[in-house]
């Protein structure tokens, strides 16, 4: 099942006892979550009718029988499984029998980076329950769920303001939430969140970007560079996430050498990788401070430091620095 269909099929109210929730996009997964506690708990209830388990601390046996438990004064209870990827496998054999015959009056939602169940268990689930993959947006439709989340906050946003949090914060749902949120804030009563409002909250992300790192690497600005990295970093971006933002732009700037030499208007170029108009000048830039042949070898530096991160002991903070002094050495 997708996750539209999946709205569709609540909204309906026609809920499963079982579902398995995972994926990268952990925001749509909460919201999904939050949606259905909404139609099938009440909040005078919860108490009662309401129990979060986490991977790391619970037995199946313990939420098995919770699972069990009959709900007070509701047709349902609702069990929540969070972080379900840090349960030992042998866990699952044990979560199978139940998963064969779920009680009816229970809906429990199981959520995962990734998925944990096996084949075997796999195929016994889906004969009761459904298994939904979150995925990130597609570029195109991130401004449709900027406008979205404004909303939430009884907000418009201009397309000025959309454009730069679709550039700043990537495909994010998370991080574009919780920035519309301190923007909404901070214009107080205002109901047109603007661009100039994005440049003065988002001032932070804004300098922590893979474009600004990249800007500095151009210019063999080892000390700018790192820190650059260090904002990323702090800003919780994960390891192995920064290094293909940096690959990608990386082949961003290869593709926008080659159309160059061919021939192609800067306008051309960026509509064809999707640069906005505000960024052109600055990729331009970029592209211009990096030759074909350095290309070749921060690919070759990306590679290594790839394997590292996945293979290594390393700290990884280390090998991005380290990373980043070798990228702009060449």
């Amino acid at each position: 099942m997708k996750p539209l269909e999946l709205q569709k099929a609540i909204q309906k109210r026609n809920l499963s006892p079982l579902y398995f929730f995972y994926g990268e996009e952990t925001f749509l997964i909460d919201k999904m979550v939050d949606e259905i506690k909404g139609i099938v708990v009440d909040p005078n209830l919860a108490d009662f009718n309401l129990s979060v388990f986490y991977g790391k601390e619970s037995t199946p046996q313990d939420i098995i029988n919770s699972a069990k438990t009959f709900p007070l004064l509701s047709d349902h209870r609702l069990i929540i499984i969070k972080e379900a990827d840090r349960l030992k496998a042998s866990s699952w054999k044990e979560f199978s029998n139940y998963f064969k015959d779920p009680q009816a009056s229970t809906c429990m939602i199981i959520c995962a980076e990734k998925m944990v169940l096996n084949s075997t268990v796999l195929k016994v689930f889906r004969k009761r329950g459904e298994v939904v993959r979150f995925y990130h947006p597609f570029d195109r439709e991130i401004p449709s769920w900027i406008r979205r989340i404004a909303n939430e906050f009884d907000r418009k946003i201009s397309q000025e303001a959309v454009a730069l949090l679709s550039v700043e914060l990537d495909k994010d749902l998370q991080k574009i939430y919780n920035e519309l949120q301190k923007i909404a804030a901070y214009v107080g009563e205002k109901k047109v969140i603007e661009g100039k409002d994005v440049k003065e909250v988002v001032a932070d992300v804004k300098g922590s970007t893979v474009f600004n790192l990249m800007d500095c690497v151009g210019k063999k600005d080892v000390e700018g560079a790192l820190d650059a990295l260090r904002r990323l970093i702090e800003s919780g971006e994960q390891p192995l996430r920064i290094l293909r933002m940096i690959t990608l732009r990386i082949r961003q700037l290869a593709r926008g050498k080659e159309m160059l030499q061919g021939g192609f208007s800067q306008a051309d170029i960026g509509r064809s990788l999707g640069i906005r108009t505000f960024y052109l000048r600055g990729f331009l830039t970029q592209v211009h401070a990096f030759s074909l042949a350095k290309m070749e070898v921060c690919t070759d530096f990306l590679f290594r430091s790839d394997w590292k991160l996945k293979s290594s002991r390393v700290d990884k903070r280390l090998i991005l620095e380290r990373l980043i002094v070798e990228l702009c050495g060449h």
